[in-house]
């Protein structure tokens, strides 16, 4: 049995382990002229010296010491030592990975071939009294239909052989994967698929007698939907991972695409914990399969049951693979509501790091063999074992700023939650770049934990920006939201010129922190337009997302200061922060049309889908505020969020928040001021509390069109003051009488409502 932990190797990699241990063990043309008993050991002392290492140590890449009858390592964890032939020495990895890519073209195209000569077959068994299906009645019983010979396995070497016969049958009441529907649909997908292609001839051979093999060795009993089918058939799973790494693995860079690829179709057996990470890829990505061999009920039945699995072995495994596949699984989540259950799965990842030690740069690991290891809390000093190589260690890095990622978007969205993940935790340098982390190069980053040096001059620890990636700023604009956030839910009076002060001093130290970040951007940042046009296909969909995390940061700090719901004499609309705002949104705007002329909006996830959603509110509030309509511009995000929507139904459910609230301000039914107030009157409501258990609950019914409002304008309502109490006396209620909310109820002029450049209180 190998090892869980080990990484694939392919056969080109052994004969590669073969040579170098040839090389090391090479002797002189001096060793060879000894004679007699001298000459006898010398000859087994370098017969010994050249034997390979196991398979197990070749498959761990270490170096194996080659003992007799099994080496240490196999010894100590009691595992069977295996030495195989040493195969010649020379250069032939070339050769054998073409070898073994044509071989995987032809048994990929014969598995097909052999599972649909056994679809036909029991397709006509089991209807035997019946009438014939269409799909034979209408052909030649004794032949089916061909397919193209464009297979996967031309991007990757050393693919998995094609599924078995029983494996990969299809639903009985779903159509023939031959049938394909009415072929009107395309097969449109970045890796080469099977095709129906009716007319052409079946190819000619032995195919009876060819036995397939497994698909990657996973357990599996049948495929029909009462079976429990749990995967797709073989050539769809490439399909599906390919496209997770077009389509996901861009602004969620977890995964090194070669070592996943060579992990799901390599020559070695697929472990558990890879089968549970490619349910997960299942689960996420089949938004974005176009086949019409899959039917909605299969897709939906794939779907269930891959997501099912990868929760189940989450919630009984604490280990590195299972917050892989779960933070994938919650890309799923999220992406289809920002609701209950994705905030679970993002608590269970939370946990994890804590229990992982995932946010600290951990330099010793201890290590116990596991009949040793008790049954009590020391066993979480001995979970994760030390990485491997520097490019497990860096997928790690990753795996904790992507759930740091996550927990922020997730708790922004809510404006009134705390973050899961507290910054305190997070002591993890930056990741690299993708290029240094796919190329295996070890480098050093940036650290974000401020150090003084003995001039009392702040600086960091470490800090080598060329190593920097899109993901590394992406994970730098979150801490400044996460600082924003803070922020913003601190308890302020604002009848104070103290409080007031000290609240402008932190305004502007995080606004330029933001703009300190943008003039670090490397150049590439500037031209991601250019490069969208010019070349479609480039892999710019990461700084999209990057510049959709920066206009949430200005919109989050400063819509504050532009667009407060109460004010006091100091505290009024700042003219400074309102441009910001607007300047964002317009930006986000021309950056999206942009992604839209170059068919790019498949390639952005939930994350842009939400800075979409901050831009479009603003454009309401800042209606409601200056008593005008709303900018025209907003149809084009509504557009877009349907676009996005067809692969995340998170981005649909925005558009149709804010065309129903459009909507209704242009029939005149109302006006965005009278929603606003609406809406910070329902907030202020539910934000009561009763002052003892004795006290009576109330109900409050809500309609549709309320929950609208407040889905609308919540996250801009700032500052939040406590009604007072009835009786109380309070020298601040007037803050909250209706005379102190801002423009809120009234249709005001323009003129009378934009604030005063020339008196900004912010004093820029």
């Amino acid at each position: 049995m190998a090892d869980t932990h080990a990484a694939p190797v392919s056969a080109a990699e052994d004969e590669s382990n073969s040579v170098f241990s040839h090389d090391d063990g090479g002797s002189s043309g001096e060793d060879t002229q000894q004679n007699g008993p001298a000459k006898t050991g010398q000859k087994r002392k370098r017969e010994k010296y050249q034997k390979t290492s196991c398979e197990l140590c070749k498959a761990r890449k270490v170096k194996c010491d080659r003992a007799e009858p099994a080496c240490s390592w196999c010894a100590r964890h009691n595992r069977t030592c295996v030495y195989l032939e040493r195969q010649k020495p020379g250069s032939r990895i070339g050769f054998t990975l073409e070898l073994e890519t044509k071989v995987n073209k032809v048994d990929a195209l014969l598995q097909t071939l052999w599972r649909r000569v056994e679809d036909h077959i029991a397709n006509d068994h089991s209807s035997h009294s019946q009438t014939l299906s269409p799909a034979v009645s209408n052909n030649n019983p004794s032949h089916l239909d061909s397919f193209g010979q464009d297979l996967p396995g031309s991007r990757a070497p050393g693919l998995a052989r094609g599924p078995s016969i029983a494996q990969s049958r299809p639903p009985p009441f779903s159509s023939p994967p031959w049938r394909g529907g009415d072929g009107s649909e395309s097969i449109q997908q970045s890796a080469p698929s099977v095709t129906s292609a009716p007319g052409q001839a079946l190819l000619s051979g032995g195919a009876e007698s060819f036995t397939p093999p497994p698909l990657l060795n996973a357990p599996r009993t049948s495929t029909s939907l009462s079976g429990g089918n749990d995967l797709p058939p073989q050539d769809m799973i490439y399909t599906l991972v390919d496209l997770y790494f077009k389509h996901c693995n861009t602004w969620c860079p977890i995964l090194d695409r070669k070592t996943a690829f060579g992990a799901f179709f390599g020559s070695t057996s697929l472990v558990e914990a890879d089968r549970i990470l490619l349910h997960a890829i299942v689960a996420t990505t089949l938004r974005f399969l176009k086949d019409s061999r899959l039917s909605p009920e299969m897709r939906t039945h794939y779907h269930a049951v891959s997501k099912h699995t990868v929760m189940i072995y989450a919630m009984e495994h604490v280990s590195i693979e299972a917050q892989r596949a779960l933070v994938i699984l919650a890309l799923d989540e999220l992406g289809t509501s920002n609701g209950p259950r994705g905030w679970n799965i993002l608590s269970i990842l939370i946990q994890n790091v804590r229990q992982l030690d995932l946010g600290e740069e951990t330099g010793v690991y201890l290590s116990a063999d596991a009949n040793d290891i008790p049954s009590t809390g020391s066993i979480r000093r001995v979970v994760v074992p030390r990485p491997d190589s520097w490019i497990e260690d860096e997928g790690r890095r990753r795996l904790c700023w992507m759930v740091y990622l996550l927990d922020r978007y997730a708790t922004i969205a809510t404006t009134t939650f705390d973050f899961m993940l507290e910054e305190s935790k997070m002591k993890r340098v930056l990741p690299c770049s993708y290029d240094l982390f796919s190329r295996n190069i070890p480098v050093e980053t940036k650290s974000l934990i401020p150090t003084a040096d003995q001039h009392g001059v702040t600086g960091y620890a470490v800090n080598k920006p060329e190593n920097l990636g899109s993901f590394s700023y992406h994970c730098e604009i979150l801490r400044i939201v996460s600082q924003v956030h803070d922020f913003l839910k601190a308890p302020i009076d604002i009848t104070t010129s103290t409080e007031m002060t000290s609240w402008r001093n932190t305004y502007r130290s995080l606004d330029s922190s933001l703009d300190n970040w943008l003039q670090s951007l490397p150049s590439e940042y500037g031209r991601i337009s250019a490069l969208c046009h010019s070349d479609p296909a480039s892999r710019v969909a990461n700084w999209f997302m990057l510049h959709s995390a920066y206009v949430t940061a200005v919109v989050r700090l400063h819509s504050s200061a532009a667009y407060p719901t109460v004010r006091s004499h100091i505290f009024v609309p700042s003219h400074y922060a309102m441009q910001r705002c607007l300047s964002a949104v317009q930006s986000l705007r021309d950056i999206t049309q942009d992604v839209f002329e170059a068919n790019g909006l498949d390639l952005v996830g939930p994350p842009f889908a939400f800075s979409l959603w901050i831009a479009a509110r603003l454009l309401i509030v800042h209606a409601a505020m200056v008593g005008c309509p709303v900018d025209p511009k907003i149809d084009v995000f509504i557009d877009i969020l349907g676009h996005v929507g067809q692969y995340w139904d998170v981005a649909n459910n925005y558009a149709r928040i804010l065309a129903r609230v459009v909507q209704r301000a242009r029939q005149g039914e109302t006006s965005f001021g009278a929603m606003r107030k609406n809406a910070h009157e329902l907030v202020q409501l539910t934000s009561t509390a009763r002052r003892s258990g004795l006290d009576e609950t109330v109900s409050q019914p809500v309609t549709l069109k309320e929950l609208d409002n407040i889905d609308v304008f919540d996250f801009f309502n700032y500052p939040k003051v406590s009604i007072p109490k009835s009786g109380s006396r309070n020298d601040n209620a007037a803050i909250i009488h209706p005379q102190g909310l801002v423009n809120m109820g009234s249709d005001q002029s323009r003129d009378g409502a934009v604030p005063d450049p020339d008196s900004d209180w912010l004093g820029y």
